[in-house]
C-alpha cells in the first residue's frame, strides 16, 4: 500500500512535465522538422469563464476559471490503414468565493475511475485551486475493414440527441457545457466493417476498482434509418438494448432503450429508454424536443432534495427523475451569433432547469460567449431557486 503514494508522486511529476514543455517541444518540433509536421497533429484552446452564482435569499458567490486543453496526435499512414497516438490534456485553474465554500470539490476533481490515477489536483480552502488530467491517452489501428484501439478514449454508443440510454462506458450529463470533449474511459475496442454498412464492434472497460463493463454491438441501416443492437455486462448487470435514428416526414426521430438485469436480484433490474425529435426550422432553425424514461428514478416524495441536487449520471440513471422532458430551440444571427434556449421538465416532482446560451464569433478562432442554468422546483414543501450564470473567452489554436 505504501507504493501507490510513491506511484501517485511520480504520475503528478510527469503530468507536470508534459503540461509545461508539450507545448513548446510541439510548436518548435512542428516549426523545424518536416517528420512532425507530416506525422504529427497539435491543437487546443484557451478559455476564461466568469461564474456567479445566487439564490432565493439574495446570496451571490463567484468563481473564475482558466481552462486550457491540448491534444496532439501522433500518425503513420501505410497502404492498407493507419497506426496513431493520441495524447490530450485537460488544465484548469479555479479561484473564487465558490471554490472556498465547497469542501468537496478538491476531491471531485481528483477523483479518476482509470486503472492508472491520471489527475493532478493542488490547492487549499483560500479560494484556488489547480487540476490537471490527462483524460485522452489511447492508440488507434486500422488495416482493411478492422479497426482497433487501446487505452484511455471516448467510446460513444449513443444516438439520441439528450439522453444516451446506450452509453454504457462514458454516460455524460449535458449540463456539463464546458466539456465538449466529454468523459472517456480506460478501453479496449475492437470494429469490423462490412461491405453493406454494417459494423460489428466489441469494447470492454475496467476501472481502478476492477469493476468491468464489457459488451458488443452490432449497427446497420435499412428503410433510411440507422439501427443497432448491444448486450453485454454493465457492473453487475447484464445489459441488453437498442437504438435507431432516421426521419418521419420532416421530423428527425431518433431513440434508444436498455435494460439492466440484475445479477443478484430481480427487485433491482432497470429500464431506460430516450425517444428525441428535431425539426429543421426556416432561417437556420432548430426546434428539438425529447423524453426520457428511467424506471429507478424518483416519481415523488420528501427524498428528492438530495437525490436531485447530487446526483451522479451513468447509464443506467441519466436524470433522476422517473420522467423528465427537454424542448430545445437554437438559431444563428447574421451567421456570427447562435443562441439556444433549453427547457428541462420534470413532471411529478415540479422541477424545472432553464438554459438560455448566445456565442458571438468575434474572430476565426475567438468567440465569446454567455451561459445560464437556473434551477427551479418544490423541494421537501419548500420553493427553490437557483441562478448560475457564465460569461466565456475561448481562443482556439
Amino acid at each position: 500500500m505504501e507504493k501507490l503514494p510513491r506511484i501517485k508522486e511520480v504520475m503528478n511529476k510527469i503530468i507536470v512535465f508534459i503540461v509545461v514543455f508539450l507545448p513548446f517541444l510541439g510548436w518548435s518540433q512542428l516549426d523545424s522538422n518536416s517528420f512532425w509536421k507530416e506525422h504529427t497533429e497539435f491543437n487546443g484552446y484557451l478559455k476564461f469563464m466568469q461564474t456567479f452564482s445566487g439564490d432565493q435569499a439574495g446570496n451571490i458567490y463567484d468563481q473564475s476559471l482558466w481552462h486550457n486543453r491540448i491534444n496532439t496526435k501522433f500518425f503513420k499512414r501505410t497502404r492498407n490503414g493507419e497506426n496513431e497516438f493520441f495524447l490530450e490534456l485537460r488544465n484548469r485553474v479555479f479561484y473564487g468565493e465558490a471554490i472556498q465554500m465547497d469542501s468537496q470539490i478538491k476531491e471531485i476533481l481528483d477523483f479518476d475511475l482509470g486503472i492508472t490515477d491520471l489527475s493532478f489536483v493542488i490547492g487549499d480552502a483560500d479560494k484556488f485551486l489547480y487540476s490537471a488530467i490527462i483524460d485522452r491517452l489511447w492508440y488507434k489501428g486500422s488495416y482493411g475493414d478492422w479497426e482497433w484501439s487501446l487505452g484511455r478514449q471516448r467510446v460513444n454508443w449513443g444516438i439520441n440527441s439528450y439522453w444516451n440510454a446506450n452509453d454504457l462506458f462514458n454516460a455524460f450529463t449535458f449540463t456539463d457545457f464546458d466539456y465538449e470533449e466529454r468523459p472517456g474511459s480506460d478501453a479496449v475496442r475492437v470494429q469490423k466493417y462490412f461491405k453493406n454498412g454494417a459494423n460489428l464492434e466489441f469494447a470492454g472497460s475496467v476501472n481502478s476498482d476492477t469493476a468491468f463493463i464489457g459488451a458488443s454491438k452490432f449497427s446497420w441501416n435499412k428503410w433510411n434509418y440507422d439501427f443497432q443492437l448491444l448486450a453485454g455486462k454493465y457492473y453487475n448487470d447484464y445489459v441488453i438494448g437498442c437504438g435507431w435514428a432516421g426521419g418521419i416526414k420532416k421530423w428527425g426521430f431518433k431513440g434508444e432503450s436498455s435494460y439492466f438485469v440484475n445479477s443478484e436480484t430481480s427487485s433491482s433490474n432497470v429500464a431506460s429508454m430516450s425517444v428525441s425529435g428535431e425539426y429543421i426550422l426556416s432561417g437556420n432553425r432548430f426546434l428539438g424536443i425529447g423524453l426520457l424514461y428511467s424506471s429507478n428514478g424518483i416519481s415523488g416524495g420528501s427524498v428528492i432534495s438530495n437525490d436531485l441536487l447530487s446526483f451522479q449520471t451513468s447509464a443506467k440513471s441519466l436524470m433522476p427523475t422517473r420522467w423528465s422532458t427537454i424542448t430545445s430551440f437554437v438559431g444563428e444571427i447574421n451567421g456570427l451569433t447562435n443562441y439556444a434556449l433549453i427547457l428541462v421538465y420534470m413532471p411529478g416532482v415540479n422541477f424545472a432547469l432553464l438554459m438560455p446560451s448566445l456565442t458571438r464569433s468575434i474572430a476565426q478562432n475567438f468567440d465569446l460567449s454567455i451561459h445560464m442554468i437556473n434551477t427551479a422546483g418544490n423541494l421537501n414543501g419548500q420553493n427553490i431557486f437557483l441562478a448560475n450564470g457564465f460569461a466565456r473567452a475561448k481562443w482556439s489554436f
